[in-house]
C-alpha cells in the first residue's frame, strides 16, 4: 500500500514506569465527570471526563506530552498516497480489563460505533469522513475514508478514539457502559460516583506493565480557592486550573510545585454575523481596534496569557502570524464612520437616528476570567459609543446557548474558546470557520457566528488532501490571514494552562490541549 509509514517506538511511551506500587494519587479536578463512554457524549464533560478516559482506555495511537503521535494499541501504520485509507498493524496479546481479547474485530466494532451519528452525536468532524473499516486479519485493519483526510491519525489519538471492550457493551448495554467502562488501558474502574468522584485501580494485566501507582482518584472540586486549599492541606496531590494570581505564592511554598504550559485554546468574542450591523466587516474590525488585548493578557492574567495575532494559538500545528489590530479608539471610530455610524448628541453611536446596540453573552466560570474579560470588553465598546449589555449564563448551560438555531440566538457577541483536542490546526480552523451546511439551522461543528467564505472552504479542503506538511501549512496560513482580516471574532488572547501538585510527584503531564494527565504519575 505505499504512503507514509510509522516505525514502532520502544521508548518511554510504550510502557509505564516499573516502580513499586505506591499510594493513591488524588487529582482535584475543576470539572465534573458524569459519564465514561468515549462514544456517547465523548465522556460528557470537558476536560474532566477526557482526563479520566486517557487513564482508563488505550487508543490505536497516542499523543506524547508534546502532542506528537506515537504507537499505542497499533504498533505501526501506513497512510495511503491518496490519503483515503490507513492500514494499522495491531499489538498482539493485549487483553481488555474484563479478560477478553483486543483484536481486529474489537477495533472494527469500535470504529463502526463511532461512525454512527445517532449513537455518537459529538466530535462528528473526526468520524463523519470514515467510510468503513476492513478486517484483513486478527492483527491488521484498514480504515477507509469518503474523501482525502490527512487528519485521520489525529482522530484515532483523540479521546473519542478510545477502544472499549465489546463484551462490556454486550453486558451493560449502550447506555450502561458509560457508568461501567472497560478498556485496555493501565487503570480500570474501581468506583464511580457520577459528578463527584472516580477511582481507578491499577490493571495488573496491562500490556505495558503494571502502573507505578496503585490507584488514581479524581475528585470534583468546583471552586478554585477550595482546590488550592485542598492541595495545601494534602487532601489532594494535583489540581488544575490554578488561578494565575495565586501562582507566585504557590511557587514560594517548599512543598508544592507549579507547572505551566501555553495552551492551544485561543479566546475571543465570537460575532453573530447574521445580526446587523455586525454583518459589516468594518464594524467588526472596529470592535477589534477598541479592545486593549495586550493589557488584558498582561494585567488580568498576570502575564500568563499572550495577545492573539492569528485565529490559531501560537503552538498549534500550522500556526502562522496573521496580523495585529492596534488598540486605537480613533481607528475604531474611523471604521464605524465609514460604515455610517457617527456619534449623536449624547456621544452614542447612531445611524439614521437609531443607536448602535450590542447584546453580549458571558459564561460564568466556564473559561478563565470569562466574566471579567467580557466586562472589560463591554467598557471598551461603551467607550466607543456602543450601548453594550451583558447577559451571564451558568457554565453548564452555556454550550447549549451557543448552539441554538440562528433565529434563536440572543447575542451579538459571546465569549468563546476552542481547544483542538486532536492537536490539529486544520481541525481547529475547519471546526470554527468552515461553512455550515445550513446557516439557519444548528451548527455543524462550532461555526457559531455563521461565518461563510467559499475561498476558505476550498483552502481547507485542499489542506485535507495533502500529507505534505509544508504545503498544508501554507494553505492553513492563507486561511488564517483571510479569517483574521474578515474578523468574525474580536480576537483576544491565548492562556497558559496552570497545574499545581505536591513536590516529589513525578510523571504528571500537562498537555497544551488543556488536559492534566496523571496516567504515568508516581509518588
Amino acid at each position: 500500500m505505499g504512503g507514509v509509514a510509522a516505525t514502532p517506538l520502544l521508548g518511554w511511551r510504550t510502557a509505564l514506569a516499573q516502580a513499586a506500587p505506591g499510594k493513591t494519587i488524588t487529582y482535584g479536578q475543576s470539572t465534573r465527570v458524569t459519564a465514561l463512554d468515549p462514544a456517547q457524549g465523548a465522556f460528557a464533560t470537558y476536560p474532566g471526563g477526557y482526563e479520566v478516559g486517557y487513564c482508563l482506555f488505550d487508543r490505536l495511537v497516542d499523543f506524547d506530552e508534546n502532542l506528537k503521535i506515537v504507537p499505542q494499541l497499533a504498533t505501526a501504520w501506513e497512510l495511503a498516497p491518496d490519503v483515503k485509507s490507513v492500514r494499522f498493524t495491531l499489538r498482539q496479546g493485549v487483553k481488555f480489563q474484563d479478560g477478553t481479547p483486543f483484536d481486529a474485530a474489537a477495533v472494527k466494532f469500535n470504529v463502526e460505533r463511532l461512525m454512527d451519528k445517532e449513537r455518537t452525536p459529538t466530535n462528528r468532524p473526526l468520524w463523519d469522513v470514515v467510510a468503513g473499516i476492513e478486517v484483513v486479519d486478527a492483527s491488521t485493519v484498514v480504515v477507509r475514508t469518503k474523501a482525502a483526510f490527512s487528519q485521520i491519525l489525529n482522530s484515532f489519538a483523540h479521546g473519542s478514539g478510545s477502544i472499549v471492550s465489546p463484551a462490556s457493551i454486550a453486558k451493560h448495554g449502550e447506555k450502561g457502559v458509560a457508568q461501567n467502562p472497560v478498556g485496555a488501558g493501565p487503570f480500570m474502574l474501581e468506583s464511580f460516583t457520577p459528578g463527584q468522584e472516580v477511582v481507578l485501580k491499577a490493571f495488573d494485566g496491562y500490556w505495558g506493565g503494571k502502573p507505578a501507582t496503585e490507584r488514581l482518584a479524581f475528585k470534583f472540586i468546583a471552586e478554585p480557592a477550595t482546590r488550592v486549599a485542598a492541595l495545601r492541606t494534602g487532601s489532594v496531590d494535583v489540581v488544575d486550573s490554578v488561578p494565575v494570581q495565586l501562582v507566585a505564592g504557590l511557587k514560594r511554598e517548599a512543598s508544592l510545585e507549579v507547572i505551566t504550559r501555553p495552551s492551544l485554546r485561543p479566546f475571543g468574542l465570537v460575532i453573530n454575523l447574521a445580526a446587523a450591523p455586525f454583518d459589516d466587516v468594518r464594524v467588526r474590525q472596529a470592535l477589534n481596534h477598541a479592545v486593549p488585548v495586550k493589557a488584558i493578557a498582561e494585567r488580568v492574567f498576570f502575564g500568563f496569557a499572550r495577545a492573539s495575532d492569528s485565529p490559531l494559538a501560537f503552538d498549534t500545528q500550522g500556526y502562522r502570524r496573521a496580523g495585529e489590530y492596534e488598540y486605537s479608539i480613533d481607528k475604531a471610530k474611523a471604521l464605524l464612520a465609514q460604515a455610517g455610524w457617527t456619534p449623536g448628541a449624547d456621544g452614542k453611536m447612531q445611524k439614521g437616528g437609531q443607536p448602535l446596540k450590542m447584546r453580549m453573552l458571558a459564561s460564568e466560570g466556564l473559561f478563565p476570567g470569562d466574566v471579567s474579560i467580557t466586562e472589560i470588553c463591554q467598557r471598551a465598546f461603551q467607550q466607543l459609543g456602543i450601548d453594550a449589555a451583558i447577559t451571564k449564563i451558568e457554565g453548564g448551560a452555556y454550550w447549549g446557548e451557543l448552539r441554538k438555531d440562528r433565529a434563536a440566538l440572543n447575542f451579538d457577541v459571546a465569549i468563546f474558546g476552542f481547544n483542538p483536542s486532536n492537536a490539529s490546526g486544520l481541525y481547529h480552523l475547519e471546526s470554527l470557520f468552515k461553512s455550515n451546511a445550513d446557516d439557519a439551522g444548528k451548527l455543524d461543528v462550532w461555526n457559531i457566528g455563521r461565518y461563510r467564505n467559499a475561498r476558505v472552504d476550498a483552502l481547507l479542503q485542499q489542506a485535507n488532501e495533502t500529507v505534505d506538511l509544508a504545503r498544508q501549512n501554507d494553505l492553513l496560513g492563507q486561511v488564517q490571514k483571510i479569517v483574521w482580516d474578515e474578523a468574525p471574532y474580536v480576537w483576544l488572547h491565548v492562556n497558559e494552562n496552570v497545574t499545581a501538585m505536591r513536590k516529589g510527584l513525578k510523571g504528571v503531564e500537562l498537555w497544551p490541549i488543556v488536559f492534566t494527565i496523571p496516567r504515568r504519575a508516581s509518588a
